[in-house]
């Protein structure tokens, strides 16, 4: 079988925005004049952080590029991983040179060698019944033409031009559903469901990365499982591609409920970690009564009446792996908890050795482990092709480095939160993660609910009044039900 893209597909419709990989110093090919050329150099790949950010920006705006790659693809592909401690990493770790090559390859023609590939419709014909096309990319078995998208998923800006032939355009296939063996075709772009209008502006977002602020009252969890019910019924997004993650389990049991038609994956931060450790190896997880039996073997403390001799060594373990501080930095901070730093890497070689997670560590355990096994990380990412991420605003930096990294080098993360309600800040939960949440997921759209259907006008002004002297917020509309007369859907 021919890897040779058709002639006819070539440089693709502009509404696709591809891209295409050059050997160096090779000429501008023709339907690519004009487009910006970026250079893939050594000391691109030694720090690639800058170029991901040029790459990115292009990939979601669908702009043709001419990539010039001067290095060894196999030396762009290469694993990453590291064996620091998550806690010395910063909540925007992020393997650049894996994103470097998602970018580079993800809408891009291969014309290295002066013959053109379009690798997506290769793979399409080797794990399905495609076929080749003479005007698309592939040939689909009931005889329509496709073309085998490899943007964002999503709408187009423009639609594909119609065929001679049909009069309609031809069909578009996502490189997604082809890595699953699938022929997926793409599904309507506007929800099926009856929403408000603010509500209907966020579900019905487009691609990339999403930040919606949702103030009490506003329909927060209809926004969410609505857009989970958008993806999977309405656009076709295929289940094992899409995660929904809620804070906790009554939460999750209330967007189950709300979806059980769906089967959607619908987890807690916790469960998801779960599954991500269990690809290691099976732990069995142990309650807090346990946690103090533990230190008890570790720790010597004075037993004084009335006070309970494990609780700051509770309190700094979830520092250490919810907020990601340093122990010894605890350890110094605190005062009260002599010896932890060292205590710490004790107790987390017992847990290993006996196999045992307690609650955070299922948490710091799979970000270790996404960190140092690249094997792994492939196999979580596709999990969180699609992540509807709720309560936001209370991510602790463990949770957001977590979320980051399940995401992968797309971040299509749908992120539903309020700055001015976050609760966990003893544990590192900030309303920073959402009000700079472009540093964290960059190229992201910005989508508000702004109305509550819970309380009168008169309740909403003096809210609105009091979190006004928030300093660290977005700032938002918000508006009674009751003082508009569009009769909004309520939640």
């Amino acid at each position: 079988m021919s890897p040779v893209a058709p002639a006819a597909s070539f440089p693709g419709p502009d509404a696709l925005g591809r891209n295409v990989v050059v050997d160096p110093g090779a000429a501008t090919p023709p339907g690519f004049e004009g487009a910006r050329r970026l250079v893939i150099d050594d000391d691109v790949l030694a720090h690639p952080a800058a170029m991901v950010a040029v790459l990115r920006a292009r990939w979601l705006k669908r702009r043709r590029t001419v990539i010039e790659l001067a290095v060894d693809n196999d030396a762009a592909r290469a694993p990453e991983s590291t064996d620091t401690p998550p806690y010395a990493l910063s909540r925007d770790h992020a393997f650049h040179r894996e994103a470097l090559h998602f970018l580079t390859w993800a809408n891009s023609y291969d014309l290295r060698g002066g013959t053109p590939r379009w690798w997506h419709g290769v793979l399409a014909e080797r794990r399905t019944a495609a076929s080749r096309s003479d005007t698309a990319d592939v040939l689909l078995p009931d005889g329509r033409h496709a073309f085998v998208d490899g943007g964002p998923r999503g709408p187009l800006s423009v639609p594909l031009p119609t065929e001679a032939t049909t009069g309609k355009p031809p069909e578009l296939v996502h490189r997604e559903s082809i890595s699953l063996g699938r022929l997926t075709g793409q599904g309507a772009m506007l929800p099926s469901e009856e929403l408000a209008t603010d509500q209907l502006a966020a579900v019905s977002h487009g691609f990339g990365p999403a930040r919606v602020i949702a103030p009490a009252g506003s329909g927060k969890t209809r926004g969410l499982t609505a857009r989970l019910r958008h993806l999977l019924r309405d656009r076709g997004v295929e289940p094992e591609l899409v995660t929904a993650l809620a804070y906790n389990t009554r939460a999750a049991e209330e967007m189950r409920e709300r979806t059980r038609d769906l089967h959607a994956s619908i987890r807690t931060l916790h469960s998801l970690a779960l599954r991500i450790c269990s690809l290691d190896e099976r732990r069995q997880v142990i309650d807090e009564r346990e946690v103090r039996r533990i230190l008890d073997r570790l720790v010597r403390t004075a037993r004084i009446p009335n006070q309970d001799p494990f609780q700051a060594y509770l309190d700094a373990l979830g520092e250490v792996r919810l907020a990601l501080r340093d122990p010894a930095e605890v350890e110094a901070e605190r005062g009260d908890i002599d010896g932890f730093a060292e205590v710490f890497d004790r107790y987390r070689r017992l847990l290993a050795e006996e196999r045992l997670l307690d609650f955070d560590e299922q948490i710091y355990r799979a970000i270790e482990l996404l960190l140092q096994r690249p094997e792994l990380r492939t196999t979580v990412q596709r999990w969180g092709t699609h992540l509807l991420v709720d309560e936001f605003q209370d991510l602790t930096p463990a949770f957001l480095l977590l979320v980051r990294l399940v995401a992968g080098p797309s971040l299509q993360v749908f992120a539903v939160g309020d700055d001015d309600q976050t609760i966990y800040s003893y544990a590192g939960a900030t309303p920073e993660h959402l009000t700079t949440f472009d540093r964290w997921f960059p190229g992201a759209t910005h989508h508000a609910l702004e109305v509550n259907y819970r309380c009168p006008p008169a309740v909403v002004d003096g809210a609105v009044r009091l979190l006004g002297h928030n300093r660290q917020r977005v700032p938002k509309t918000i508006r009674s039900h009751l003082a508009t007369a569009t009769g909004e859907v309520a939640s």
